[in-house]
C-alpha cells in the first residue's frame, strides 16, 4: 500500500500560535485584582466558564461578565478586564507567515479549543488569510480529543488522515489525533516544530 504524501498542515491556536508574552502584566493585574496570578490565567485559559465557552454553552463575553463580577468587578468592566489581559500575551506572527508561505503548496487548517469570537480575533490579528479553513469548539459544540472534531476539519479540508499532519501543545489532543491516523507534531517550540515538518517533506 503507498504512503499518501502530506499534504495539509493544521495547528492549535492556544499555545501554538498564542502564548504568554510579558507576564508582568498578569502579575499586575492579578494584583489589582487581588487573586494570585496563576488563578487569574488557570481561570481564563482552563477554569470552568472558560471550557464551558469553548463547549459554546456560554459566549465569550458572557464569560468575561462573569469574571468581572467574580472578582468583584462590575460587569461593565467586562471589556477592560479583556483588554488587561490580552495584553500579556502574544501572537507567533513568524510561524503564521512560515505557514502563510506554505499556501497553496499545501492546504491549511485551525482546529482549537476557544471561544465564540476566535474567528473574529483571527480577522482582527490579520492572521486569518493564512487557513484554509477554521473549526472551532464553540462553533461545532465538540472539544479536541473527542474524535468527531478531527472529523469535521478533516472533511472540510477534503483531505485523509494521512495526508495532514496536526501540531498542538497538548499530549491527549495529539493522541487522539495520532489515533485517526495523522502524523502529528507536538510543540515545544517554533523552531522545533518547523525542523520535525521540514522532515515530513513539508516546506
Amino acid at each position: 500500500m503507498s504512503i499518501l504524501t502530506v499534504n495539509t498542515v493544521i495547528l492549535d491556536f492556544g499555545g501554538v500560535l498564542l502564548h504568554v508574552g510579558d507576564v508582568q502584566k498578569h502579575v499586575a493585574l492579578a494584583q489589582e485584582l487581588g487573586i494570585p496570578v496563576e488563578t487569574l490565567q488557570e481561570e481564563i485559559f482552563n477554569g470552568p466558564l472558560s471550557l464551558a465557552a469553548q463547549r459554546g454553552e456560554i459566549s465569550a463575553a458572557a464569560l468575561w461578565e462573569t469574571l468581572a463580577q467574580q472578582w468583584g468587578l462590575p460587569p461593565e468592566k467586562a471589556d477592560w478586564l479583556a483588554m488587561r489581559f490580552w495584553e500579556g500575551v502574544r501572537i507567533d506572527y513568524d510561524l503564521v507567515d512560515w505557514l502563510r508561505g506554505l499556501r497553496p503548496r499545501y492546504r491549511t487548517g485551525l482546529l482549537s479549543n476557544a471561544w465564540d469570537d476566535l474567528r473574529d480575533l483571527m480577522h482582527k490579528l490579520g492572521i486569518a488569510d493564512a487557513f484554509d479553513v477554521m473549526v472551532v469548539s464553540a462553533e461545532e459544540h465538540l472539544m479536541k480529543p473527542d474524535p468527531a472534531i478531527y472529523r469535521v476539519i478533516l472533511e472540510r479540508l477534503d483531505v485523509a488522515p494521512a495526508e495532514a499532519v496536526f501540531v498542538d501543545d497538548r499530549a491527549e489532543n495529539i493522541r487522539a489525533a495520532r489515533d485517526l491516523g495523522l502524523r502529528t507534531v507536538h510543540y515545544r517550540h517554533r523552531d522545533q516544530v518547523m525542523a520535525e515538518l521540514r522532515n515530513m517533506g513539508v516546506a
